[in-house]
């Protein structure tokens, strides 16, 4: 939701209409953002109320286990939508993130019938490539010839076990929609639209001899703006900072990283451990941590990353791809921890660049932390190294600019195509 609201502002701040597809629960943001809001058919009953009620897993399987929801569940519910949409306003464009694959499906029809789509990469490229472990591995290359050995083996593994049948759903419901029939990967859907916008940089995925002209680094879209500092922020402070946060999605257990960070640190009075909960309030820390907080401890709901992040000398992370890019934006090196979702090739590719350590571990103990944030913080700095020059090349990009540029190629009377 975050960064597509920061290009719908973008959008809806130099004139364009916009409309929002989105739940009931984010009207208020999607209208404070200047679009206009549009309930899903769906809204919450589907399908992240029968995810939340399973326990969470690691790997290609639960990758599997999470598209077959957000595809086959949902996917004529969004290419409905969408086409009624355009029915009612005769839309230019159509900007999706790549799990909204219902926008895939109506990219299929012939270019006349249908407006533009505009595909927004919020995680790590998942297109198979012989150059690339199967998505959801959270295995980095390895060097020389027997990388492409083992990504093939791996990747026809992957299929048979947790893909295939997710793959098969999806292509009869879209020749049964669209009368088209779809072949290849299930992880290339994405690149039936009309343009891919990867919102990082190259320096951050790993080198692949082939990847489609459709796909274009744009560099991480910035963070939210408008929170105050708090009143306990002192620029003269000397202590550096430790930032830990659990992001803006599973963050409604701080045990998992927030509390046993706190805990980890608590005897460091050099060390200033800053939380943000991203939602919670930090009564639910408190108690998650199990008594007073330690004197080096400070939590808030949300802060301002571009004070926080600039101040920081390490940050804590279970490995969101935002929260990754928004401290590789100031060159801030990570300790991350996440293995669901997306966070397992988020957090492998933290540590194949360099810019951090990775934990492997979605509840690392307390030591864990504090020998991971010590070696960062007083290692030899090859992981700020690496992530000042992550920083560098992030601070060459303008996602919001290069996104609009790419949305008026996308509708302009030439029709120019991306790929």
């Amino acid at each position: 939701m975050l960064p597509l609201l920061r290009l719908a502002r973008a959008m809806a701040d130099r004139g364009d209409a916009v409309w929002f597809l989105g739940g009931e629960a984010h009207r208020e943001r999607i209208e404070a953002a200047g679009a206009v809001f549009v309930r899903l058919p769906y809204d919450a009953e589907l399908p992240t109320s029968r995810l939340s009620a399973e326990r969470p897993r690691s790997g290609v399987q639960e990758i599997g286990r999470v598209l077959h929801a957000l595809f086959l569940d949902t996917v004529e519910a969004d290419y409905r939508a969408v086409l009624a949409l355009h029915e009612e306003l005769r839309l230019d464009l159509v900007v999706t993130e790549p799990l909204f694959v219902g926008a895939a499906a109506v990219a299929l029809l012939p270019r006349a019938q249908r407006p533009a789509v505009l595909t927004v990469g919020l995680f790590p490229l998942p297109f198979p490539s012989p150059d690339a472990a199967p998505y959801g591995s959270g295995l980095a290359p390895i060097e020389g010839p027997l990388n492409a050995v083992r990504n093939r083996a791996l990747g026809a593994a992957a299929h048979v076990l947790a893909l295939r049948r997710v793959g098969a759903g999806f292509q009869q419901e879209v020749l049964r929609l669209t009368g088209e029939r779809v072949t290849g990967p299930l992880f290339e859907l994405p690149l039936l639209t009309d343009a891919y916008a990867q919102t990082s940089v190259p320096e951050f995925e790993y080198p692949r001899r082939s990847l489609s002209p459709k796909v274009r680094f744009v560099g991480p879209l910035p963070p939210p703006q408008g929170f105050p500092l708090p009143a306990w922020w002192d620029y003269a402070d000397p202590r550096r900072i430790v930032h830990v946060s659990q992001g803006t999605y599973a963050n409604d257990d701080p045990t998992e990283l927030i509390a046993p960070t706190l805990r980890a640190l608590a005897d460091r009075d050099d060390l200033l451990v800053v939380a943000t909960t991203g939602g919670p309030t930090p009564a639910t820390v408190e108690a998650a941590f199990g008594g007073a907080l330690p004197r080096n401890a400070r939590v808030e709901r949300f802060m301002p990353y571009d004070h926080l992040l600039a101040s920081s000398a390490v940050m804590v992370t279970n490995g969101g791809f935002g929260a990754v890019h928004h401290a590789l934006r100031w060159g801030v090196p990570l300790v991350v921890s996440g293995t669901t979702e997306d966070r397992a090739e988020v957090d492998a590719r933290v540590a194949w660049s360099g810019a951090g350590v990775d934990l492997r571990s979605r509840r690392p103990q307390a030591h864990q932390i504090r020998r991971a944030v010590l070696e960062v913080l007083d290692g030899a700095g090859r992981h700020r190294r690496a992530a000042a020059r992550l920083g560098a090349a992030i601070a060459q990009t303008d996602a919001v600019a290069q996104l609009l540029h790419l949305a008026d190629e996308l509708t302009s009377p030439a029709g120019v195509a991306v790929g």
